[in-house]
């Protein structure tokens, strides 16, 4: 039975909830939770505005569900647990599977361990970390079994131990609890003083050290002195390696996202101890049109697990909605058994801090996008993608892509840019200036330049031999018609389509002569790559723009007139668009430019004329 959608939303109640968005073949498409059940569903039927994602998703809906809960909150906590066991491909997922180590403090043990855990539990135990690799915890606890050495074996000690010590404990990297070669007084001073180090107090342990050290030399226990002057020196590197020390808190961490026009990252930066312990970002491939505060929100609700230690602080760069916030933090704090604070920061040395993180973000997702880019398999693959997405019957191993720059009705010129087997072939870029266009006119341009680059390879002239397997446009329906036209007069058959954008000048997708619209949301690669060829176009052609501009400004027949320099030049240009324009103007139009007398305006038409 068909569903029917306006029926149905008459029967939804104003209560909060959770809604489920389901397609032709019942797959998940999407999960969302609401305040008030009712109206949030209505405004995905009723023509609102939504981003480019949410656009293609409503396009796929089929039927909804709903799950009526008592509470916002409680709503959210559904929506976590739905996400997370059906992984919808239109919520803003967290894909990467990365498992943090921590450094674990036995607490429960007449004699405590300390050891590397790929997971913090509730166990009673103390965790350190997350640690952004293992071998900072394995130089960390190298460091401590040197300096403050604690048993690593599992036995179970006794209150009389008498057991055989390990090599171990011939090497110095226990001190025998297990033989009663020590106490438990003496080995609670090494437990505590790993708890001070992996907690941030370095500090105060090498002071204290530092103080037994010369103690001891005025003692004339020179030995001792000396190992402690060892351990200081091996504490002192090992805090220099810490990266950056941060005054006021100690535990907390820092997150940012950007976006391009494809994909977003976030990096986040885990302080403990006062210290930055190491950092990380994710990628949300596709989620480059969703607002930002979505997706740090997705974030913190994927990545803060039961597993995963919550700091009380999170610092976000971004600016979050107060009620989502508010929902968050209270989630975040039901699974630290504490509160938890997201703060953004307005000023001061977390405001430093989370601009810091941020351009480690945009850093990271340029890389990503570089590393993508130079995949040789991978593009042949996203080819075969586009390939696929367009009904084409030939492989785009080579695409020539079109654009338009111009300047009013001066400095008209296009640009063509080719990828070869994906990859930008700069050797074969080409770049014409208008000749029979002369006022602002894209399809008239956009004609003259088709017509002088494929006239040349129909005569077979070197450097413009090669046929394109497709051809892209950087415009709508009337360029591309524009192109057919030349191209069915010169008998050359390639597919065309034109590079379409969303209202925010990003690349949405691609449409043909028909008018029908590819969109490249559904491949994140694809649009990815398509985005790259339109911004590469664009580039070329405003490059040759500018290049174009300066030289008019640069040799003009204003320069040699009497009282008339660069900067009077340039505002002559600029205010009347050319020389034509000024020779045409009276000499109060050109006298009322700023800098321009009525003396230096007769001397210039004087000269213009030829008087």
């Amino acid at each position: 039975m068909k569903f029917d959608f306006k029926e149905e939303l008459k029967k939804v109640p104003e209560k909060p909830g959770v809604y489920i968005m389901h397609d032709a073949e019942d797959k998940i498409l999407y999960v969302g939770k609401a305040i008030i059940l009712r109206n949030r569903l209505r405004s995905y039927f009723n023509n609102s505005p939504h981003n480019e994602r949410i656009t293609q998703m409503i396009s796929r809906i089929r039927r909804f569900e709903y799950i009526v809960t008592d509470s916002e909150y409680e709503a959210l906590l559904l929506e976590c647990n739905l996400i997370k066991k059906h992984k919808p491909k239109y919520n803003v997922l967290l894909k990467d599977d990365k498992n943090y180590p921590y450094i674990k403090l036995t607490m429960g043990e007449r004699f405590p361990r300390v050891f590397m855990a790929h997971k913090a539990i509730k166990d009673g135990s103390k965790y350190f970390g997350p640690y952004y690799s293992s071998y900072s915890v394995k130089s960390t606890l190298d460091t401590l079994a040197k300096n403050f050495p604690l048993r690593s074996c599992r036995k179970k000690i006794g209150e009389a131990p008498k057991d055989r010590v390990c090599l171990n404990y011939h090497i110095g990297l226990c001190q025998g609890p297990c033989a009663g070669y020590i106490t438990e007084e003496e080995y609670e001073k090494n437990v505590q003083m790993v708890n001070d180090f992996l907690s941030g107090r370095s500090s105060d342990i090498i002071k204290k050290l530092k103080s037994e050290m010369a103690e001891a030399a005025e003692k004339l226990d020179f030995e001792r002195a000396a190992d402690l002057r060892d351990r200081v020196k091996a504490l002192e590197v090992v805090c220099e390696k810490q990266k950056v020390a941060l005054a006021g808190e100690s535990d907390f961490d820092v997150a940012a996202v950007c976006v391009n026009e494809t994909d977003a990252c976030v990096q986040v930066f885990f302080v403990r101890g006062g210290r930055i312990l190491g950092r990380d970002f994710y990628i949300f491939e596709g989620a480059g049109n969703t607002e930002l505060s979505e997706i740090i929100l997705s974030f913190f609700k994927q990545f803060y697990e039961a597993e995963t230690p919550v700091p009380s602080k999170i610092y976000c760069e971004t600016a979050l909605p107060e009620g989502e916030r508010a929902l968050v933090e209270a989630l975040l704090s039901e699974r630290a058994e504490r509160k938890v604070e997201i703060i953004t920061p307005q000023r001061g040395e977390k405001k430093e801090m989370a601009a810091m993180v941020l351009q480690n973000a945009e850093l990271a997702l340029n890389n990503y996008k570089i590393t993508k880019s130079a995949d040789d398999g991978g593009l042949l693959k996203v080819l075969e993608k586009l390939k696929e997405l367009t009904e084409s019957n030939v492989l785009p191993l080579r695409i020539e892509a079109f654009d338009i720059s111009n300047q009013g009705d001066s400095e008209i010129d296009g640009s063509m840019v080719v990828f070869v087997n994906g990859k930008a072939c700069k050797k074969e870029y080409k770049r014409f200036k208008m000749k029979t266009v002369e006022t602002r006119n894209d399809t008239a341009s956009m004609t003259e330049m088709l017509t002088r680059r494929y006239t040349r390879l129909v005569n077979n002239d070197k450097g413009f031999d090669e046929k394109p397997d497709l051809i892209l446009m950087d415009g709508g329906l009337g360029q591309i018609h524009a192109a057919e036209a030349v191209l069915k007069e010169l008998g050359i058959e390639v597919p065309i389509l034109g590079m379409v954008k969303d209202n925010k000048h990003r690349s949405r997708g691609l449409i043909d002569g028909d008018g029908r619209e590819f969109r490249l949301e559904e491949d994140p690669d694809v649009w990815r790559f398509v985005t790259a060829v339109q911004n590469e176009a664009h580039r070329f052609a405003i490059e040759y723009n500018r290049k174009l501009s300066e030289k008019r400004y640069r040799k003009s027949v204003l320069d040699g007139i009497n009282g008339v320099g660069e900067k009077r030049k340039l505002a002559l240009l600029k205010h009347f668009g050319s020389v034509a324009a000024i020779r045409r103007a009276t000499v109060d139009e050109i006298a009322g430019v700023a800098g321009i007398g009525k003396a230096i305006a007769e001397e210039i038409l004087k000269n213009l004329k030829g008087e």
